[in-house]
């Protein structure tokens, strides 16, 4: 984090602090955190950013109700342990952050832990994010890594610099989870493809296609995090690589893909920091499925939460695309599932040989 930025995240603080101590003493008032409102009803498509925003709507959060102090003193301690964090010119995972905080609370029978499980920890440490402006990142606060990399790319991490392309048909990088750390020094490739696991890269990668492609390979391990979707966005936008996207075809491994395409309701408000508008998203359509003969044995039956996230995502105003419109509508007619693994019944290659290139050839990019 630079100076400039650490000293305006505590100055930040400082200023929330300040006026709730003003509430308190001076106003005899109870002190409010206005925050936006992070949800799908205050999620917003914005047509001229293509992509998730959040909208106007905000929260209180204030201590004058016994339900409502636990959240407001939670948001308080995390804010102050980030600032700490800051003072000492150190680091710490969002699984740090939740142990740094810990301690019980109230006497005898009432005594109880602070946090009630890491997912309000979470939370106090997004409304640090939002009350400030500042991504948990820029006030060194990141999570475990998972996103992997691969191909003819060189990132610089401090001193030291990693070549993704050695070794590239037998292992992979993982991307660093700070991407402030992170300085892309040279870019050789013609285009990235993201796939949804670290098994099928591993696959696509053991068969030559990063050097026969001239490809780099990146995958998020499932739900991509911050690093992964930054790494792309800057490879398309500053590096003005194409990107496209493969994932199984389900509505959850179709909702990973749009994650890098336009965000999630979730992290919204960071959208134009995560977001890649320009990326394709090219499989597993449903359709494929059907269009690859994917023999029925290697096809999964859809489950009840499978059909309601159908359903639900049917309903979004940005999944009004005809083309998403299509793909779901025969998911939930024939109620069939599957995973770009089950390309390994036509054979171990078929998926880098067969499928990948002709999706590929379809949008012009080898």
């Amino acid at each position: 984090m630079s100076t400039a930025k650490k000293q305006e995240f505590v100055t930040i603080i400082k200023r929330i602090m300040r006026k709730i101590s003003d509430d308190v003493i001076k106003q005899n008032q109870m002190p409010i955190l206005d925050l936006p409102k992070i949800g799908y009803d205050n999620t917003v498509w914005s047509d001229e950013k293509r992509m998730l925003t959040t909208g106007d709507k905000k929260i209180e959060v204030s201590p004058d109700s016994v339900k409502k102090i636990p959240t407001f003193a939670q948001y308080l301690v995390m804010a102050n342990a980030v600032k700490k964090l800051i003072d000492e010119d150190m680091e710490s995972t969002i699984r740090g952050m939740y142990y740094a905080t810990l301690s019980n609370v109230g006497d005898g029978k009432n005594r109880q832990k602070f946090w009630t499980g890491q997912e309000d920890s979470d939370n106090a440490i997004k409304a640090v994010e939002l009350l400030t402006g500042i991504p948990r990142e820029e006030f060194s606060v990141t999570s475990k890594p998972k996103g992997m990399i691969s191909g003819p790319i060189k990132l610089r991490v401090g001193g030291d610099i990693i070549d993704c392309n050695l070794g590239s048909r037998a292992t992979s990088q993982l991307i660093p989870t700070n991407m402030g750390d992170v300085q892309i020094d040279d870019v050789k490739a013609d285009f990235v493809m993201v796939v949804e696991k670290d098994t099928v890269l591993n696959n696509i990668r053991k068969s030559g296609f990063i050097q026969k492609y001239n490809a780099i390979l990146l995958t998020g391990s499932g739900e991509p995090d911050r690093a992964t979707r930054m790494m792309v966005k800057i490879l398309n936008e500053q590096w003005k690589k194409p990107v496209v996207v493969f994932a199984d075809a389900d509505p959850w491994g179709l909702g990973i893909a749009l994650r890098y395409k336009i965000g999630s309701e979730s992290l919204s408000y960071d959208s134009e920091r995560l977001v890649t508008p320009n990326a394709q998203v090219l499989g597993m359509m449903f359709s494929d499925i059907y269009q690859y003969n994917i023999p029925e044995v290697a096809r999964l039956t859809a489950s009840d939460e499978d059909i309601n996230r159908a359903n639900d995502m049917k309903k979004k105003p940005w999944m009004q695309n005809k083309q998403w419109q299509k793909e779901l509508n025969l998911f939930l007619n024939k109620k069939e599932k599957c995973e770009l693994d089950a390309f390994f019944k036509h054979g171990f290659k078929y998926l880098s040989e067969t499928y990948l290139p002709q999706k590929l050839r379809m949008v012009g990019l080898i």
